[in-house]
């Protein structure tokens, strides 16, 4: 059943017949025509004034074309379009008892409390890398307000959490001097996600392992966002009532690569989850230094040609105010610096933060480069460049 009202509009609909292999022919204001080469040579109308009387008639046309194009149905093709910019994390419960798609109003509740605590913990993960929040930052908790969750679908019991993602063409050009607050904003939600999807996966990883693992192995864990508040909810979801296995698959918006390192699937079931208590149990009693993250873009190089280290400025959010941070990259992390500034690339570096009220912030480095969350990226090239002279600080 398609929905009375489309839940999108022409720019959904673009982006999605765009990334379909679509390509437009001709329109304007009122309404654009669209290509798809092939033996058919089919051709779509899209309607491009969404407060127009006869828009949902044209959209429910259109919808039709495409589920007849793609052979599938309207309902899967409606909802891939009014997606097409979010990231969707499923959580789907499975026991032998969920015969009927339904579930225990009991284990329904904590598998939705779950999905909270999973997202609250994955946005704290991404601010700063720490084996035990004890109190989480306001920003984590405030991300969790800001992603939605869709229809629960049968097959044993699925939660569709949605969240924003980003295309391309979005991400900062070449040489920017300054970071768009909107973009970071909506960037924040797709690295949370990545953060989510790398931890799940490490922690997978681990608990399928033939041997324990050492208490290296699991400090080595929190570097990959894994803390004592992530395993806590795995545990209370799959130890509830009726849920004997929680499947967790991510769904990547079509219009931003899938980032690196991330797998599409992670399960646990009872047995697993033994071993995600014991790292939990590990990580609560033990003491971290906690390193902060930080995302933006390069805006700032300055290096004479004798020195050791050159100094960089990172435009980046902190508090959700515009702020540069300044630090000091040896030979290679500077390379990669000016390669990302050069290319448009955004990055992430971890280290240890200071932030004065009024003053500069500054930075002691751990780790400098790409941001790994938002799509694959090459510095094969970087190692190659000259270091260019830049402006001074």
């Amino acid at each position: 059943m398609v929905h009375p009202e489309p839940d999108f509009g022409p720019e959904e609909i673009r982006s999605y017949l765009k990334v379909t292999g679509w390509t437009p022919i001709s329109g304007g204001a009122v309404a654009e025509l669209w290509r798809l080469p092939g033996p058919a040579d089919e051709v779509v109308l899209v309607p491009m004034k969404p407060g127009a009387p006869d828009f949902t008639k044209r959209a429910r046309i259109l919808l039709g074309d495409l589920a007849r194009v793609e052979s599938r149905d309207m309902r899967t093709v409606q909802d891939a379009v009014a997606t097409v910019f979010n990231d969707v994390t499923d959580l789907q419960a499975s026991h032998p008892t969920l015969s009927d798609g339904s579930i225990p109003l009991e284990s329904g509740y904590e598998l939705f409390v779950s999905a909270k605590r999973l997202r609250v913990a994955s946005a704290a993960a991404t601010i700063r890398r720490q084996g035990h929040f004890r109190t989480f930052p306001t920003r984590a908790r405030e991300q969790a307000r800001d992603v939605r969750v869709g229809q629960t679908r049968r097959g044993s019991y699925i939660v569709p959490i949605i969240s924003q993602a980003r295309a391309p063409e979005d991400v900062y050009s070449p040489g920017q001097g300054r970071i768009d607050v909107g973009v970071e904003e909506t960037l924040f939600d797709r690295r949370v996600t990545a953060t989510m999807s790398r931890a799940l996966g490490v922690l997978e990883e681990m608990a399928g392992a033939d041997r324990e693992p050492t208490p290296s192995e699991i400090t080595d864990l929190v570097g990959e966002g894994v803390s004592y508040e992530l395993c806590q909810a795995l545990s209370k979801v799959v130890n509830a009532d009726a849920i004997g296995t929680l499947a967790v698959s991510f769904n990547w918006s079509r219009v931003a690569a899938p980032p690196l390192g991330t797998p599409p699937l992670v399960e646990f079931n009872q047995e697993a989850i033994d071993v995600v208590d014991r790292v939990s149990a590990q990580l609560k009693t033990r003491i971290y230094t906690s390193r902060h993250l930080i995302y933006g873009i390069v805006t700032d190089l300055s290096r004479h040609p004798d020195d050791e280290t050159g100094r960089v400025g990172v435009q980046t959010l902190i508090k959700r105010r515009v702020r540069t941070v300044w630090m000091d990259l040896r030979d290679t992390d500077y390379h990669a610096a000016v390669h990302c500034h050069d290319t448009g690339v955004p990055v992430r570096v971890q280290g240890l933060l200071t932030s004065p009220p009024g003053g500069q912030a500054t930075m002691v480095v751990d780790d400098f480069g790409p941001d790994p969350s938002l799509r694959a990226t090459s510095l094969d090239t970087a190692a190659d460049s000259e270091t260019p002279q830049r402006r001074d600080a």
